[in-house]
């Protein structure tokens, strides 16, 4: 491609409001969710060499771009006494992209200062984790050198030395090259990995922007994209008279839908779409359609954030399996069997709300069953990941293992479809008949800890039973999980793992304490496990019953809790209350109405009390509440997710962060997954865990939907009424 053709297409200045990019995972860099400095980078220089930074980042522009909304701008001196190098880094995938030898790594670059030569530009290396590459020279790879234009640079990996094929990069880092103590000033835009030969089928027919309505300031623009592969991208362009149109974004391929957060209420505002190739030509417009904004209602507003976090289940799927796909990937479709139990509940949400059919979600749902059927399991257990089209095994660190967690999380939604899908027609009654099966092949028996029969393991491996296992206990995932194993209608755990498994406090299987009747207190022992009574071992050192449980009331921030610490995710502790409503459900210790409430309030209290670089009581939520150096990550989920037991405080915070924050936290799948007030950054991905807890639980405050339909497993339903009662 010519020099001339890049600025053509590429060249915008522009003071616009732009949405930011979700993008592909094997983009580097395609725009910073955030203006000012880009948090996923590192610069670093010495002696009299310097490069423009703000706290050690690199600054972002959005007045100059390739493709919108802005790009990084590498201001630097090189000097003989000294150095420099800047690292982009690329963390933003949970399975990041695997380099294959035959791409080729693309830049876009516009070179500024007329007295910079090729020879002065930067070097380039590559970081896989430990190991690196070579240094290479970017000027043997750049045509038509020349300034003031977006250069096209296209390094074949191959020219890389010592790339290790398969493994993903961690970090494309630029070295200082040339020393003629002056000051360059480079933009850097679109850096990726791409196939050597993509498609280049010509984008001949116009686009279509299928239809563009409005909630509040959101603008929802949908598309049909046909199957043509040269297409990569869908840019956006908006205008505020039908004349003069901007161009505000560009999405991927895999996204069918996105949002335009605007300015005004009252205000009409007109949308076109053009296809995107590889090369960044695009295809002619599409017709032109308008919007008109009006303020929505805090019901209205609810439903939009709810259903959006619905849409991250509805457009993120293997289509071979049905399975949920965590991550976009040209190379291979890696399924997960918990996430995928998240999907199963969010997407029930979905169709009670008419955002998926019916007959849609139950058609998925029969092809997750018939992958799931076939797929490789141990005594009904499942591991973590499947690649979705050849369906075998996935192990991310190359040992054989099979996740008791997450397939008590699948199998946790699958019986609540099991209770929607209660029509008496012949699909329903087959999908609820493979979901019985499949219920009653896991032997939870065989998944429990040697020196303790009634404790889950949470893994079990073929290699060594015990290898990278640990007993699983307390709440998290462990409770959904218990209740599934007591509920069992083929291998059921005794109700004495409620006590003896569930709420044990040491979490190494050796370690379990086994506790003689002498050592508890004969009434809580026979309300607790139904009249049966623990098996006579003794311990090497007596201890209290009391003393053995996870349950430890004491006082947090004004509340009692009678369950942990503040040292986790609030996430974790929602998990297994989107199915189990805690209302009324007293085991003889605890309260878990009375606990979720405490719990809460006790969290949001100490964040309030935290720096988090906001002033707002509503915005709390920390993610990673551990951290002693105050990078405190703002986790949106956590506070809207509230509303189901506190409704007052979780409609605050959903307000104040769609107020504060939307414009770079909200997207066509709700909120992303933190912010970083104080280090003005922000994820650009999105978690399973937390758009399902938003759209469950924020479903849940309003219906009840999924707590009733778990409550209606029959086989559920019949533990639940041995262990709880009202207080």
């Amino acid at each position: 491609m010519s020099k001339k053709l890049l600025f053509i297409i590429g060249l915008s200045i522009s003071s616009a409001t732009t949405l930011s990019a979700q993008t592909y995972p094997e983009v580097v860099f395609e725009n910073s969710l955030l203006s000012g400095n880009y948090a996923k980078s590192l610069v670093e220089y010495s002696g009299d060499s310097w490069v423009q930074n703000v706290k050690k980042n690199l600054p972002t522009t959005d007045s100059l771009f390739f493709t919108p909304g802005n790009s990084l701008s590498l201001r630097y001196l090189s000097s003989n006494a000294g150095n420099w190098k800047v690292a982009l880094l690329n963390d933003r995938h949970k399975i990041n992209y695997q380099v294959q030898a035959s791409d080729v790594l693309t830049i876009k670059m516009y070179v500024q200062t007329p007295h910079t030569k090729e020879k002065t530009l930067p070097k380039i290396q590559l970081l896989q984790n430990g190991s690196e590459t070579n240094i290479l020279e970017l000027s043997p790879f750049i045509d038509d050198f020349d300034h003031d234009t977006w250069l096209n640079i296209e390094i074949p990996l191959s020219k890389f030395g010592n790339l290790k094929a398969g493994e993903a990069v961690s970090e494309v880092v630029f070295h200082q090259n040339g020393t003629d103590e002056m000051t360059h000033q480079l933009f850097l835009d679109q850096l990726e990995f791409l196939p050597k030969n993509p498609s280049r089928v010509k984008l001949s027919s116009g686009a279509i922007l299928s239809q563009v309505t409005s909630i509040d300031k959101q603008v929802e623009l949908q598309w049909q994209l046909p199957l043509t592969p040269s297409i990569r991208y869908i840019k956006i362009y908006r205008s505020t008279d039908n004349v003069d149109f901007k161009a505000i974004a560009i999405r991927p391929v895999f996204m069918q839908k996105c949002y335009d957060l605007v300015d005004e209420y009252n205000k009409k505002y007109y949308y076109k779409i053009a296809w995107v190739d590889y090369d960044y030509l695009e295809s002619p417009f599409s017709s032109v359609k308008e919007v008109q904004t009006k303020p929505a209602s805090d019901l209205e507003l609810s439903n939009l954030i709810k259903l959006t976090n619905v849409n991250y289940f509805i457009e993120n799927y293997d289509i071979n399996s049905g399975l949920f796909l965590p991550n976009k990937s040209n190379k291979k479709a890696i399924v997960s069997i918990e996430e995928s139990g998240y999907a199963i509940l969010s997407l029930l949400v979905g169709a009670e709300n008419n955002v998926i059919s019916r007959q849609a979600l139950l058609l998925r749902l029969s092809r997750m069953m018939k992958f799931l059927n076939k797929a490789q399991h141990h005594e009904g257990v499942f591991t973590a990941f499947y690649d979705g089209r050849e369906g075998v095994p996935f192990y991310t660190d190359g040992v054989q293992m099979y996740d008791v967690k997450a397939t008590a999380k699948l199998m946790e939604g699958l019986l609540v479809a099991r209770e929607y899908f209660s029509k008496d027609v012949a699909d329903e009654q087959n999908f609820r008949e493979d979901v019985t099966k499949l219920w009653k092949r896991v032997n939870w028996q065989k998944l429990t800890s040697k020196s303790n029969p009634d404790a889950l393991m949470d893994r079990w491996s073929a290699v060594d039973s015990t290898y990278q296992s640990k007993v699983l206990n307390g709440l998290n995932d462990g409770l959904s999980a218990y209740l599934l194993a007591m509920s069992s209608p083929t291998y059921p755990l005794t109700e004495a793992s409620y006590l003896n498994g569930y709420a044990k406090k040491l979490p190494l299987a050796d370690s379990l304490l086994r506790l003689s009747p002498s050592t508890v207190d004969q009434g809580a022992a026979s309300h607790m496990n139904g009249g049966l009574m623990i098996p006579q071992v003794q311990p090497a050192t007596p201890v209290s019953f009391e003393d053995s449980l996870i349950f430890e009331k004491h006082m947090l921030y004004g509340k009692k809790i009678a369950i942990g610490d503040l040292n986790k995710s609030l996430i974790e502790f929602y998990k297994p209350f989107l199915t189990l409503d805690p209302r009324g459900k007293y085991d003889g210790y605890v309260d878990y109405g009375e606990l979720a409430s405490n719990y809460i309030l006790a969290y949001k209290r100490r964040d309030n009390e935290l720096n988090l670089g906001s002033s707002y009581t509503d915005i709390w939520g920390v993610q990673n509440p551990s951290d002693s150096v105050g990078h405190y990550l703002v986790n949106p989920a956590i506070a809207i997710s509230a509303v189901a037991f506190e409704q007052e405080i979780g409609q605050k915070s959903l307000r104040k962060f769609y107020d504060q924050y939307a414009k770079v936290l909200f997207t066509q799948y709700g909120f992303r997954s933190w912010i970083d007030l104080k280090n003005n950054d922000v994820s650009d991905g999105f978690n399973a865990k937390n758009q399902a807890s938003v759209a469950v639980l924020m479903e849940n405050a309003k219906s009840g939907l999924i707590w009733k339909l778990y409550n209606q497993i029959p086989e559920i339903n019949a533990t639940i009424k041995k262990i709880y009662h009202k207080k």
